[in-house]
């Protein structure tokens, strides 16, 4: 009984901590890498193109999931540019100059090579 409180109480100071979404995706990355990679891969690529109402589940996860994925990023981001670690000017300049590196260098890297 004892270590079942603290199991829960750890899994939920776990859950709480800002470092758990990022970690979940991390794990959840490599684990699809490995089932795809593995005897398990026909049944893990059937199942993605299954189809739940009108879309595949590709579809759902592309269309559907990442527009969530990048609203709640959209959201955190804004809430540390209104009171966390963004919220002043300084501090914004260089993940600013960062985020647009990241869009700006793959943009240039395809138009190089597809000249």
């Amino acid at each position: 009984m004892q270590d079942e409180k603290r199991l829960v109480s750890m899994l939920r100071e776990f859950l709480d901590s800002e470092a758990a979404g990022g970690l979940i995706l991390m794990a959840a990355a490599a684990l699809a890498l490995i089932v795809a990679n593995s005897p398990l891969g026909e049944a893990y690529f059937s199942a993605l193109h299954a189809y739940l109402g009108p879309l595949s589940v590709s579809h759902w996860i592309n269309d559907g999931l990442m527009a969530v994925f990048f609203l709640l990023v959209g959201l955190e981001i804004k809430r540390e540019m209104l009171d966390g670690q963004l919220s002043t000017w300084p501090r914004r300049v260089l993940p600013g100059i960062a985020a647009a590196g990241g869009m700006a260098v793959p943009a240039l890297v395809y138009v190089t090579i597809n000249r």
